[in-house]
Formats: C-alpha cells, structure tokens, sequence
C-alpha cells in the first residue's frame, strides 16, 4: 500500500465523523483559505482534498450560479460527505470526484481554473513540490494557487499530547501524533515550494486559532482526522478501556489550544 492509499483509507474511516465531534477548527480555518484566495462571480475554482467540503462550500458560494467549483479527494467517505453538503446547499454550481488533484488533468482533461485550493494538505503527500507544481499547470495564467498548513502548536497543545501518549502507550505506540510526511513548517519553506513550483507574488501569512477541546471530546477528537492513524492498531475490544484510561489521566475539563495555521498564496505569471 502506497501513502497516499493509506491516507485515503484513514481519512475514509475518519469521514463519518471529520470535523463533527464538536471541536471548531477546520470550518474557521477552511473560510479563512478562502477569504484569502478570493474567489468571484464567475470564477472556476478546484479544491484539491476537499475533504467534507469545509472549502468547497464557501468557494462554491463566492464563484455563484455562473461559476464552477470541482472537489477532488481520493477518500470516497470524504466524497460522499462533501456531495451531501453541496446537495444540502442547493450549490448545483458544485460538484465532487473522487480522484487525486495530481492527476487532475486526466479526470478534467483540457480544464483550467482561476483558482486552485489546497487546504491542510500538502504535508500528507509523499513529494510536495511534484504536487504543488501539478496544481499549479492547472491554473489559468493569472489564476492563484492558495494553501493552509497546521504549523505551529502551542505549549498547551503539546502538553496535551504528550498526556495522551502517556496515557495510552500501553494500548498504541505515538498515540496522538500525526502521519505528516513533511511538516513544511520552517521558516519560507511554503514560500520556497510555491517558487519552486513557478508561482509569483507569493505571500504568506499566519493565523492563530483558539481551539477549546474538552477532556470529554479528546477521545472522539483523536479519531475525527489524521491522528486516528495512530490509534487503529489498538484492538476494538480494548478501545472502551483505553478511553477511559485517557480521560481518567486528564487533569482538567478543558483545553484551550492556539493553533498556528499558516497561508500561502501565489499567482501563475
């Protein structure tokens, strides 16, 4: 199993439940991407791992009646979460397929986009740069490639998930921690990846995000995204055990985390 079949297999099994557990983060941070790229009447927009459609709603409104938008993720669960909320918007301007954004050309063969999103993505792909310059080909020229990546936690974050290691290392080894392939963390790393892939006027940008968490919903959590990758290994019949073993090692009923969400933008010349 390659990576990108694996990461579609845990964000499959995460679909149900991706941003539902009542934690706010993706919504805000989804919006926020948008705001930035700037999507208009009209404009055609593809977002690349749209996951439940956090993005491809919002940008779906932007570009309105005239406009099209195209979600692509290679996850069937997240799929068919982002083709129910289209159809709950009543967005026919929308549609979602399930394909891998760097291959988009053969799925979309001739089209090209004002705009392309790329949000909270790029770090679980095996070669980045190969990504980010096959979603820029896709652009019209003038048309902007706009990306998020989680970069920075705070103290109280990491503090969090070392108790969650703690806790549950006799059920799962690196409980809590996340499948990046790359963190593209370091300072004008993103910068670098747009330049390198042919973008200018690229500006980067950080957001913090005050996320409160309680200990009753750090289980749940865990599992709604990438971070269940680590807890599958621990067996079904000793899940309820665990849980409890986490939540009992938790020393407060809430958590509040700031979040450091970094932005890049960069046109095609």
């Amino acid at each position: 199993m390659d990576a990108k079949e694996y990461m579609a297999g845990v964000f499959d099994r995460a679909s149900g439940s991706y941003a539902r557990v009542g934690v706010p983060f993706f919504t805000p941070v989804a919006a926020e991407l948008v705001r930035r790229a700037a999507p208009g009447p009209g404009d055609h927009v593809l977002d690349a791992g749209c996951g439940t459609g956090a993005s491809l709603v919002p940008a779906a409104q932007a570009v309105g009646p005239t406009g099209r938008v195209v979600g692509l993720d290679l996850a069937p669960g997240m799929v068919a979460a982002a083709t129910a909320e289209v159809e709950r918007h009543g967005l026919s301007q929308a549609a979602v397929v399930l394909g891998d954004a760097e291959h988009a050309e053969e799925l979309l063969p001739g089209e090209r986009f004002d705009i392309v999103l790329a949000g909270m993505m790029l770090y679980f792909l095996p070669d980045p740069p190969a990504a980010v310059r096959s979603m820029a080909g896709l652009l019209r020229p003038g048309g902007r490639l706009a990306a998020s990546l989680l970069v920075r936690s705070s103290p109280a974050e990491a503090e969090l998930f070392a108790l969650v290691e703690r806790a549950l290392a006799p059920y799962a080894s690196g409980a809590g921690s996340a499948p990046f392939h790359h963190t593209l963390g370091a300072p004008g790393e993103l910068a670098g990846l747009f330049e390198q892939g042919g973008l200018s006027d690229v500006e980067c940008a950080d957001v913090v995000f005050e996320v409160t968490v309680g200990a009753g919903q750090v289980w749940d959590w865990l599992w709604s995204a990438a971070r269940r990758a680590s807890l599958e290994s621990i067996p079904e019949s000793l899940r309820p055990e665990a849980r409890a073993a986490l939540e009992a090692s938790l020393p407060q009923e809430r958590f509040l985390l700031a979040r450091t969400v970094r932005y890049a933008t960069g046109t095609r010349a």
